[in-house]
């Protein structure tokens, strides 16, 4: 708890994305700085990416499950925070944004792209749509750049 009281959990979209990995650490941080819960969603939804390759989602929920879990959120393990882990079956934009207006988050966390989105936008179409809808303060982790 903080000192001016109660403070809503860290909600951060994963979904094995080089820029979702690093949303989730931007997640953790403001989670150890306000002392709340971290809560990490994937959105299961049409098609999913297992093993880079687009396949039918519910058909490989368990594989994603375990993605989520064991490889997607393994930094949370040890991390020093108190979090949940769920997937939630749905398009991203519509659990994030349903979520946030359910748990009344401190923080809403996306990376600016997810696996599939266009390398040549700035932003993705949930973090897009997310910024569009959500009804809390949201942070939209950049892409990496790299040096020239």
């Amino acid at each position: 708890m903080s000192p001016a009281g109660p403070v809503g959990p860290v909600v951060v979209g994963v979904d094995g994305s080089p820029d979702a990995a690093r949303a989730l650490d931007v997640a953790i941080t403001l989670a150890r700085s306000t002392d709340a819960e971290l809560v990490a969603i994937h959105a299961l939804g049409l098609l999913t990416v297992v093993d880079g390759e687009h396949v039918p989602a519910f058909e490989h929920r368990d594989d994603v499950e375990r993605l989520l879990r064991e490889e997607w959120c393994a930094g949370l393990v040890g991390a020093g925070v108190a979090y949940r882990v769920e997937l939630v079956d749905g398009n991203p934009t519509e659990v994030l944004t349903h979520l946030a207006d359910a748990a009344h988050p401190s923080f809403l966390v996306v990376g600016a792209r997810g696996i599939g989105e266009s390398a040549d936008r700035e932003l993705g179409s949930t973090s897009y749509h997310v910024t569009r809808h959500a009804t809390c303060p949201i942070v939209i982790v950049p892409v990496a750049r790299s040096d020239p």
